[in-house]
């Protein structure tokens, strides 16, 4: 992996992708203590949630300093209102140093925003290949999460492997896992096959449809419910 000396600040005509700053805090606490973030991950009472999602925001913070740094997780923002989104990023610590782990969430207010997903995706992923140099970057999914599936699927993505039960970690294992019989999915994406099959994936994010577990309704077993039949 190469290591930038630019902190990583990415553009599209609506999106901002940057490196999260001390004021970012309160914005990413918050969307993390939301009742349909917690149900969905099977987070427990809001003392331990704010408790882990500050200390999550700490460590997002101590990557950026990191020589070399390996590790890129930031922020997705609104363009027009400087609203934050959620986050993306790319974690390379502990693994080749051609290869990093893809991960993306958005926060629940934004579930459904379709474009803002798929450019994230899109911008983090060209950012790996073309500034770090990776050769390969990988991901893993639930195995319901058929939206999901065809992002990586779009991209150029293989599936490599699928885990079932108690070969998922614990930190895959949540009660709507549980209780679907998800398993865990991994996939990677080779930079030659991206380079061929996203020859243009800046101009191209509206041929695909993605949502990121658009619940609408209120309860927790409402949302687990539906996290089991839509993601």
């Amino acid at each position: 992996m190469r290591s930038p000396e630019l902190l990583a600040r990415l553009e599209s005509k609506r999106f901002i992708l940057r490196d999260f700053t001390p004021s970012d805090r309160a914005a990413f606490v918050a969307y993390q203590m939301d009742e349909r973030y917690r149900a969905l991950y099977g987070t427990a009472d809001n003392d331990s949630t704010r408790a882990s999602s500050n200390a999550l925001f700490d460590r997002f913070l101590a990557w950026q300093e990191e020589q070399p740094r390996r590790n890129f997780q930031v922020g997705i923002f609104d363009k027009s209102s400087g609203d934050l989104l959620g986050c993306v990023g790319l974690r390379g610590k502990d693994l080749p140093v051609d290869s990093a782990i893809f991960g993306i969430e958005l926060s629940p207010t934004h579930w459904g925003r379709h474009r803002a997903a798929i450019e994230a995706s899109t911008m983090m992923i060209a950012f790996g290949f073309r500034e770090l140099d990776l050769a390969s970057i990988m991901g893993v999914t639930a195995s319901d999460n058929k939206r999901i599936a065809r992002l990586a699927d779009w991209f150029g993505a293989e599936v490599v492997a699928e885990r079932h039960g108690s070969e998922n970690s614990p930190e895959f294992t949540t009660e709507w896992t549980t209780e679907c019989g998800t398993a865990k999915v991994d996939w990677s994406l080779k930079r030659n096959l991206w380079d061929h099959a996203t020859p243009d994936a800046s101009r191209r994010t509206d041929n695909f449809a993605y949502a990121n577990c658009n619940h609408k309704t209120g309860t927790a077993a409402e949302m687990q419910k539906q996290a089991c039949e839509g993601m």
